[in-house]
């Protein structure tokens, strides 16, 4: 198959002469070489930092949660998830109306 019966004209003589043949053609890469330089010190840097928080040594963790309900009792922890669901929820009938059904009216009227 020869690949010239596919191009036009043109493109042929195009593709003929894509190989530079003198050093004015030539690419410089000198300016490339430098580019390349600035980029490698660049992500010196960020290596660096990653070194040194790998080999830091590992500081104990002061920070400590408790838990809310250690004191409270059953209607204390329905208190707190239920006012979470009417925070999440603007229909507080909606959130009545499944704990009916899930628990009787008698626990819903409680709430």
């Amino acid at each position: 198959v020869n690949l010239d019966d596919f191009l036009l004209p043109e493109e042929i003589e195009n593709t003929t002469n894509s190989i530079p043949t003198l050093e004015s053609e030539i690419e410089d890469t000198t300016d490339h070489n430098s580019t390349v330089e600035s980029e490698i010190k660049n992500l010196e840097d960020p290596i660096t930092i990653l070194l040194t928080n790998i080999s830091r040594t590992i500081q104990p963790i002061t920070k400590s949660v408790t838990n809310l309900f250690i004191d409270g009792t059953w209607k204390t922890q329905t208190y707190y998830y239920l006012r979470k669901l009417l925070d999440q929820h603007a229909d507080p009938a909606m959130i009545k109306d499944f704990i009916e059904r899930k628990q009787g009216k008698r626990k819903a009227k409680e709430l």
